[in-house]
């Protein structure tokens, strides 16, 4: 191997296994506590971290026995109301319990997010809340090898690392969409942002293809990907589905809030008529969903329970009151039939 990819991919769990200690001691070593430490044990873990080319991170050289009381939370997009809601949910368990909160908002960035997590380490937070990205990173392998309490809010992540706090999303989706096909809706597309690695946007697009496959429906041209800084992209591409199926019941499924509002924004510039040129149903409305005619369908989800539960389980990690391997959790979002899917 050569010796960048060594660096690239050496772990503190690899410089430990390497030089026969734990991690803990490896940890200690970088951290310079020396105490209770045999000279031969740290020149052996000098030799591997130098064979090894391993540059140790700010995990490993934040790891401390002081406690702050001092909770980071990561956020993807601080500006969506959902987020916003969901650190009320925090912040009202942080001051129950007597913790602090440092928020940073990566902006959907995988950069963003790793610099960010460390940034946070820097400030000596104890534990972290991280609505993540959905990219992998082998920061999260770090975070769990260097023992520090992490929950995840609303997205998951690849690996089962973390326990994790989100709402029933296949479930609930699948539910919607099985209503719509029951309303004779047969031509039913998923519209959202590029998925990229977003757990909540893949498995709501699967549990959409489930519902059109069980009844035989095309999935395979039900995928409507959409940016939502180019408006003018947008309407070009719904008035070609309409085109293209104008003899078929046509329903949009909005992936998050913020997409639904758009679609709504658009339909409405196009003066298209809802539910009678097209149907339309998605996620969050945030209290306006019944207040256009004639009403919007939704699946409300609660952000703030989301933010509350998620701040309890890494609190009760945080203190040893909750141990064992991590676990899922998955809120109940309701489905609010309103006239837009009539």
């Amino acid at each position: 191997m050569e010796t960048n990819e060594q660096s690239k991919h050496a772990t503190i769990s690899i410089v430990a296994e390497k030089a026969g200690v734990s991690t803990t001691t490896v940890s200690r070593y970088l951290n310079e506590k020396y105490e209770y430490m045999s000279l031969k044990t740290r020149k052996r873990i000098k030799e591997v971290i130098e064979q090894l080319n391993y540059r140790p991170s700010n995990i490993a050289r934040g790891l401390k026995s002081k406690k702050t009381n001092l909770l980071g939370v990561v956020v993807a997009d601080i500006e969506n109301p959902f987020s916003s809601m969901m650190m009320k949910g925090v912040n009202d368990v942080c001051k129950q319990r007597n913790y602090h909160m440092l928020i940073l908002n990566t902006d959907n960035s995988q950069i963003n997010e790793e610099e960010g997590i460390l940034s946070l380490i820097d400030h000596n937070v104890d534990a972290l809340l991280i609505n993540p990205t959905g990219y992998s990173s082998s920061i999260y392998t770090e975070l769990k090898e260097s023992k520090v309490p992490v929950v995840l809010m609303d997205r998951q992540i690849e690996h089962f690392l973390f326990d994790s706090v989100t709402s029933n999303n296949y479930d609930v989706t699948y539910q919607a969409t099985a209503y719509l096909i029951k309303n004779n809706y047969s031509r039913i597309f998923f519209v959202s942002e590029n998925i990229n690695s977003i757990s909540t946007r893949s498995i709501r697009k699967k549990a959409v293809e489930d519902a059109l496959s069980e009844k035989k429906l095309d999935k395979e041209h039900c995928m409507l990907f959409i940016d939502k800084d180019n408006p003018l992209d947008i309407k070009e591409k719904l008035m070609k589905i309409k085109r293209l199926y104008q003899n078929e019941k046509l329903a949009l499924f909005a992936v998050n809030g913020q997409v639904l509002l758009l679609l709504l924004q658009m339909l409405h510039e196009l003066h298209w008529s809802i539910p009678d040129e097209i149907g339309i149903y998605g996620y969050d409305d945030w209290g306006w969903g019944e207040l256009i005619q004639p009403g919007i369908t939704v699946i409300q989800q609660d952000p703030y329970e989301m933010g509350k539960k998620a701040a309890e389980l890494l609190i009760d990690r945080l203190e040893g009151k909750r141990l064992g391997a991590p676990e899922l959790f998955e809120l109940p979002a309701n489905l609010m039939i309103r006239g837009s899917t009539e």
